[in-house]
């Protein structure tokens, strides 16, 4: 064992045995003042592409009572003090604006020198990851009270040429694949405190940054092994979102190809190109002794190492969490075994794309969509008792002037991200009209609605010219999106579900801002609606503007187009009995082995599926919602650990909105309906699913709302432990209720 080696051990020891946390404290996250650092970069290269630079700086301690150190960077960056791993960040925000880290470093430090390495990618590229936006670095470290350095006047700078520039994109969505060429002392820059391996660069101050607090617990950063199955192939317990690790012995030089996915192809091996990504890193090795983890997080629970020439053998392959950490103290379990087992791949699904923003998903993009974030925002309440994610959500909406690659009044499809093509998806803005009220009833947080009352507005003034004779929105331009499914081919002239979301986001306006005017706008959207698209059987979905000059019904029909009906109230379950009844008894995942009705087309998983169980829920059919949640979504969990953007594999396969099931089984299995903090109400709904036993904490705040009931002789006894001045109400109960309050 080399001497890095041996000091490696002992500090992780130490670290253990002083009950270091995986993530640095949480009263560290509203930080957002610097001390004395100033912005930084390699002099004139601030807006150079792919070009990753490496700060030094050589500190000492003797006795440390605490040690912070603060910083933010463009794009990203990676910390690492005496070469151990200590964070990877900083939070997104919107343009122009930053959000600080301050990090407890404490743990991390040794009596006499310590060398603090950070590493800053700067990719100024279009992406829905990362902003392009010129590269930096703003750091300080302050041991007792006292700053000891700070990027402007310490911190070396290091072009170390170990990552490869001249590389292609990983996806459309995400910045530039990691390709890296190294010989076996290419960590010790960050280990030796007397290195001079590289020329230091002349950095130049950069413009003053606007700094905001992280707001966010910091992440996740537990470790877990892969396991070889076959070959050159290994496997992860489940799907898994990280910094991927491989340790490796090279006997001669070696290119090495390191590739992942979620799911094995039908040969049996990884392919990266199944999301249209370059889903690979690419090491070029001298002879030696590697462990090598990626800068970047990524997808996976499959890895396939690929030696291209030379020799080597692999010994280890890890990953290191890039996940949300405060996830863990919901639970849920059931006499249902197959619940449970969605309720905990809900949960993972759920840490995995939820770190600083709501992401659709982790793998291709990691890009924080609407309509995406109205679902899983809703599990952001249930699983960690606080609002911190959606509010950085929110208000990354709001921070802007304007939206400079996107047409004025219009909100991006998802964001922060760049739109140079300036695409955006109307619907999705009018999902976040949605999202804003639950935003409310959530956290009581009157100022930010009140603060997106402008924006809100222009968003309503945007789809005025689009109005035809009748009231309907007509010809929407960009990418009009209702669902992954046919659905999506039938949106132009006039894309009756769009008309039905557009309703439902009047009227939510007009309820938050008391705006009786959009409320009875919204009614006769409905009535109008009603009157053109239902044709006796089901609604149709779109309307053909002729060259006489009519509108022409296109005669085509789409499960989805009815959940959109129902779900926005344009129609309900006594207004539409028939197709209420049709849809309810005879579609969902029963109508895959009977194709009843073949010429409504089916829906996804994304959004359909999803409003055909709020629909249910709706009715208080609980029973069928266990029914349809383990046909749909058993499968995916068997296969991955993780729930899917898709019902096949064809897409994403861990997917934010899609750990809404967590939110489903607490409100429609455990009976918790709705937990307002602003009232101080717990109302509870038990409806009989057929299981005889359930159980589940959910976090509210710091305390919990915690219950547990049997079924006896046909009645819920319920016992319920509420946090410090709640009350509780059941309503709609089918079988008699007994409440003991602990």
């Amino acid at each position: 064992m080399n001497k890095f080696s041996f000091y490696s051990l002992c500090m992780v020891l130490l670290m253990i045995f002083a009950g270091c946390s995986h993530r640095p404290k949480a009263n560290l996250k509203e930080c957002n003042t610097f001390v004395a650092a100033k912005p930084v970069w390699a002099e004139g290269r601030e807006t150079e592409r792919n070009l990753t630079l490496a700060f030094r700086e050589v500190i000492e301690s003797e006795r440390v009572d605490e040690a912070y150190i603060r910083l933010t960077a463009s794009c990203d960056y990676r910390l690492r003090i005496n070469g151990l791993f200590v964070a990877h960040g900083p939070c997104v925000a919107a343009h122009d604006y930053y959000r600080m880290d301050c990090i407890d470093i404490k743990p991390y430090l040794q009596a006499g020198k310590n060398v603090v390495g950070i590493e800053v990618a700067g990719y100024n590229d279009d992406n829905y990851y990362l902003l392009n936006q010129p590269s930096f670095l703003q750091a300080e470290i302050e041991i007792n009270g006292k700053t000891v350095a700070a990027t402007g006047s310490g911190f070396e700078a290091y072009d170390l040429r170990q990552r490869k520039q001249n590389v292609p994109e990983f996806s459309f969505q995400r910045p530039h694949i990691e390709y890296y060429i190294l010989s076996d002392d290419f960590e010790q820059w960050l280990t030796d405190a007397e290195w001079q391996g590289a020329e230091a660069l002349k950095q130049a101050e950069q413009p003053t940054k606007k700094i905001l607090a992280r707001h966010v617990e910091y992440p996740d950063y537990s470790m877990h092994n892969a396991s070889p199955i076959q070959n050159d192939i290994y496997a992860f317990e489940c799907n898994s979102t990280g910094f991927l690790g491989i340790k490796v012995k090279v006997e001669e030089p070696t290119r090495l190809q390191v590739r992942f996915d979620e799911v094995l192809d039908s040969n049996g091996n990884v392919d990266c190109k199944r999301l249209i990504c370059n889903a690979f890193i690419i090491y070029e090795l001298q002879q030696g002794e590697y462990t090598i983890e990626s800068f970047e997080p990524y997808t996976m629970k499959y890895v396939q190492a690929i030696v291209d020439s030379g020799k080597c053998s692999v010994q280890r392959v890890y990953i290191r969490d890039y996940c949300n950490s405060d996830v863990n103290r919901a639970t849920f379990a059931s006499d249902n075994k197959d619940l449970n087992r969605l309720f905990e791949a809900a949960r993972e699904t759920f840490r995995q794309n939820a770190l600083d923003i709501f992401m659709d998903c982790p793998s291709r993009e990691r890009a924080g969509w609407l309509c995406d974030s109205y679902f899983t925002s809703r599990v952001a309440f249930d699983l960690s008792g606080d609002t911190q994610i959606e509010r950085n959500f929110v208000q990354n909406y709001l921070l802007p002037e304007k939206f400079k690659h996107i047409d004025e009044g219009m909100l991006p499809m998802c964001y922060p991200s760049e739109h140079p093509n300036k695409n955006h998806i109307p619907n999705w803005a009018m999902w976040f009209v949605l999202q804003l009220e639950e935003y409310l009833h959530r956290s009581g947080d009157r100022q930010m609605v009140d603060d997106a009352k402008d924006r809100i507005y222009a968003l309503i003034d945007y789809f005025k010219p689009f109005l035809n004779e009748d009231g309907l929105l007509e010809r929407l331009t960009r990418w009009v999106f209702v669902e992954w499914s046919h659905a999506n081919d039938l949106v132009q002239d006039v894309s009756y579900p769009s008309n039905m979301l557009y309703a439902q986001m009047l009227e939510v306006a007009g309820r938050l801002y008391n705006d009786e005017a959009l409320c009875q706008q919204a009614n006769r959207i409905r009535e109008t609606i009603r009157k053109q698209s239902f044709d006796g059987e089901y609604f149709i979905d779109n309307a053909i503007r002729g060259k006489d000059g009519g509108l022409k019904l296109s005669g085509e029909h789409t499960e989805v187009c009815q959940y959109y009906a129902f779900y926005t109230n344009t129609a309900t379950p006594e207004s539409h009995p028939e197709l209420w009844k049709r849809l309810r008894d005879e579609f969902g995942p029963v109508r895959k082995q009977t194709n009843a009705y073949p010429d409504v087309h089916f829906a996804n998983a994304f959004v359909g599926n999803y409003m055909r169980n709020e629909l249910l829920s709706r009715q208080g059919l609980s029973a069928q919602i266990l029914s349809e949640t383990v046909d749909f979504y058993l499968p995916m969990v068997e296969l991955t650990g993780t729930l899917w953007e898709n019902m096949t594999t064809v897409a994403s396969c861990n997917h934010g909105f899609a750990s809404h099931i967590a939110h489903v089984l607490y409100r429609d299995v455990l009976g918790v309906y709705d937990i307002s903090p602003t009232e101080k109400r717990v109302v509870l709904r038990m409806i009989d699913s057929g299981l005889q036993h359930c159980k589940g904490s959910i976090p509210v705040g710091d305390e919990s709302v915690d219950v547990e009931w049997t079924k006896e002789n046909g009645k819920f006894v319920v016992t319920l432990a509420l946090p410090k001045g709640y009350t509780h109400q059941v309503v709609a109960t089918d079988s008699e209720v007994c409440i003991n309050l602990k």
